[in-house]
Order: structure tokens, then C-alpha cells, then sequence
């Protein structure tokens, strides 16, 4: 679906999108998405997405360009095509993605951890296909809220190279801003916040409406939020059959100790089973006893009914970065289970390094007594996530778009 006729503003282009059905990645480019449109009358978005036709759907209201990132040859040849636009003037033709990029006034990279040893070397360069193109074709780009390295060697080196050429980067971890600092790059680096901040919860249902539809949910019992994952491609996660054994156990333990239901909330509905949180949140409830009345989430929910439902938990866990993100936004006391050092930072941003576990060293006893301690301590929780809000995360958030509009220097 294209955009509305009626928006003749400046044009952004996001990048660095996976798929859509992965809530967290998506909730990324519907927050930066809306609140350009929000700051900019008129203002066009085209969403570049590896799986354009899947994800018109969500983007309903935005342009939906397929891009060539993911795809080896694809990226080759839009190469090739730019350098061949270049040695004609301008002559040679484009395809829709590279007309997209030449019509841009920014590009805006919003691959979260793309840019991280994470998911193997694969994904960074990958990554880096869109920045290239947009250099290329000499239009300004950035990279908002990311976290980014370590990388040594020939990475290292074509990254370095990369970044170089970009308007500004904004990070959303200290580690990667004393990282990327030492690189010695030419363009301001700055500390932000993760931009799915500013993701706004669904307007149209609240969350009390949404549980309340959950066959068996009791409106009389705490509720205890929990995002599941397999984290198949994570081997930091370990043996992932046995970490959600350990979360089932810990979390029915802990149920059941504070009288309270489990709300099972997946945050990735795929591409594919493979990338399905669901089965992760099957397995879980498997393993559950009766007397913990276990409520599931079984459609894929957009990322701000997510963030709606999220807000309705009296205390959250999760595996999933942007699902702690949602419950953090939403000031609801969080313990953070971490197969990776993103979540460790966002949690010390808030002075919760305290309600951080590793995921692949889960233990029962450990979890359940942590989860006890976060209920007992809510309120001081709760006081400490506010104060980290309204005091440093929004306002860092918020600064993300700050950097990208000021060089437009028109009035918004």
C-alpha cells in the first residue's frame, strides 16, 4: 500500500527492518514512523522490508519498498545498477528501492542489534547493504538507538568505513558509545535511548478489555507477565529446551507463592515456526501445574496492543528486549532474563541491574525467589523506573528525533 497522495513533506526512508511479525523490530519503525508524522505534516515514509508483500500488512498507511537486504545478489545488483546510474548521469535506470533512496531526504537505520556479533557475521554485513546504497547515491543517513560491536578484523575495518560516511549515530548503551568513540569517527556519536520508547500503546482497547477476553483470566489475582522465547539463533542462550523447563518451574513456584495467574505474551510471531515464540509459549504452559492459572497470548498482536496488554501485568519477566522495553514504558516492575549484554544495559539505565538474569545459567530456586522479591519491592521498583523516565530515557528518546530533524532547518 502506498502513501496517501496528500503527503508532499520531506521523505524518510527507514532501513534495517528484519520482518514485521518480529514485534520488537517492527515496534521500532512504527515508533519512528508515527512520530515523524506526528512532527511533520505531509511527512512520506517508505518502510524498506527484506519481506515487503508480508509486511504491508502491519504498515497499513505507509509506503512498503522491497529491498535487497538479506539477499546477496539482489544487494550486488543494486550496486552495480547505482554505479551505473552514476557513470550515466543520472541515465541509467532504477528500480523502485534505489528511486526510493535518491528521492530521500534522510535514510534512517533503525537495525537495533543488527550491528552486533549476536547473530553471526552474516547479519552486520547484511546490515550494512542499505547504508552503502545510500552513500552511493549521496544521500544523508544515520543509525538511531543502536547498541553495535565489539567486531575485530576485516568487520571491524568495513563497518568502520561505513559509519564514517553517516550524518550521526545515536546508541542506547554506554558500551557502545566508549566503543564506537574509540574508532575515532568523523560524525557526532551520541547517547540516547531506544526509540521504541516512543511506541504509543493501542488507542482503540485498553488492556483490561483485551485480558478480559482471555478465557479464565480472574481480574481478582495478580497477573505476572511472561515473554517466552526459543532464541534459536542465540547461542548464548544455551540448551533452550531446558531454560524454558527453568522458567516454567521458577515462575509456577513463584505463581503460586503471590497467589497470582502467568500471562504468557509472546513478542516474535515469526517469519516461519522457527523464528515463533508461540511454541516457546506452549512448552511453557506444558509444564505448568493446574493450580497456576496460566492465561495465553495466541494471535499475533501488533507491537502497541502488545505494549497495551504488557501495561495490564502487575510484574513482568522477559526474554525479549523490546517486551522489558514495553513493561519498563509502561512502569511495571520488570526482571529482565538476558542472553545478551543489551539487556544487562537497558536494566542499569534504571538502576535495576539487581532484577537482571542470565538466561542460560536459569536457576528454578533463583528465579522464583527473584520474581517474590520483585512483587515484595514493587512499589520501590515502580518509583525507580518512573524516576528514570520522566528523568533521562524519554527525554533521551525523544532526542533521537531532535538529531534527525534539526538539519532540515524548516519549522515542524
Amino acid at each position: 500500500m502506498r502513501e496517501s497522495p496528500q503527503n508532499s513533506g520531506p521523505r524518510f526512508v527507514l532501513t534495517g527492518t528484519f520482518h514485521a511479525l518480529n514485534r520488537g523490530d517492527s515496534g521500532m519503525q512504527l515508533a519512528v514512523a508515527a512520530a515523524l508524522r506526528k512532527r511533520i505534516a505531509g511527512a512520506r515514509i517508505a518502510i524498506h522490508a527484506p519481506y515487503a508483500e508480508e509486511d504491508r500488512v502491519l504498515y497499513e498507511g505507509f509506503e512498503v519498498v522491497s529491498c535487497s537486504r538479506r539477499r546477496p545478489l539482489d544487494a550486488l545488483k543494486a550496486i552495480g545498477r547505482v554505479v551505473l546510474w552514476r557513470l550515466t548521469a543520472g541515465r541509467w535506470p532504477l528500480s523502485a528501492e534505489l528511486a526510493s533512496y535518491r528521492d530521500a531526504e534522510w535514510v534512517v537505520d533503525l537495525a537495533g542489534d543488527g550491528f552486533t556479533p549476536t547473530f553471526g557475521w552474516k547479519c552486520p554485513v547484511s546490515h550494512s547493504v542499505p547504508l552503502l546504497l545510500a552513500n552511493l547515491m549521496k544521500r544523508p543517513f544515520c543509525l538511531l538507538g543502536q547498541t553495535i560491536g565489539p567486531f575485530g578484523g576485516l568487520l571491524r575495518a568495513w563497518l568502520r568505513w561505513i559509519f564514517r560516511r553517516a550524518a550521526f549515530l545515536t546508541v542506547r548503551d554506554a558500551e557502545t558509545l566508549g566503543y564506537l568513540r574509540a574508532w575515532s569517527l568523523p560524525c557526532p556519536v551520541e547517547l540516547t535511548a531506544d526509540v521504541a520508547f516512543l511506541l504509543e500503546p493501542d488507542s482503540t482497547r485498553t488492556a483490561a478489555e483485551i485480558l478480559a477476553s482471555l478465557p479464565g483470566y480472574n481480574c481478582a489475582r495478580p497477573l505476572l507477565g511472561v515473554t517466552p522465547s526459543n532464541l534459536h539463533n542465540v547461542a548464548a542462550a544455551g540448551n533452550a529446551e531446558a531454560v524454558l523447563r527453568t522458567l516454567a518451574e521458577g515462575c509456577a513456584a513463584a505463581a503460586n507463592q503471590l497467589g497470582a495467574q502467568l500471562l504468557l505474551v509472546p513478542h516474535v510471531f515469526g517469519p516461519g515456526a522457527v523464528y515463533d515464540d508461540r511454541r516457546a509459549a506452549v512448552a511453557v504452559a506444558a509444564q505448568l501445574p493446574a493450580s497456576v492459572g496460566c492465561l495465553q497470548i495466541r494471535e499475533p498482536l501488533k507491537p502497541q496492543e502488545l505494549r497495551t496488554v504488557i501495561s495490564g501485568c502487575d510484574a513482568f519477566v522477559g526474554m525479549r528486549m523490546h517486551a522489558v522495553i514495553s513493561a519498563l514504558a509502561s512502569r511495571v516492575p520488570t526482571l529482565g532474563l538476558s542472553y545478551s549484554p543489551k539487556l544487562g544495559s537497558l536494566m542499569h539505565r534504571f538502576g535495576l541491574d539487581d532484577y537482571v538474569l542470565e538466561a542460560a545459567r536459569l536457576e528454578p530456586n533463583a528465579l522464583s525467589e527473584k520474581i517474590v522479591r520483585l512483587w515484595k519491592e514493587r512499589a520501590a521498583v515502580q518509583a525507580k523506573i518512573a524516576a528514570a523516565l520522566e528523568g533521562e530515557i524519554l527525554p533521551a528518546a525523544e532526542r533521537n528525533l531532535e538529531r534527525l530533524l534539526s538539519p532540515l532547518k524548516r519549522p515542524f
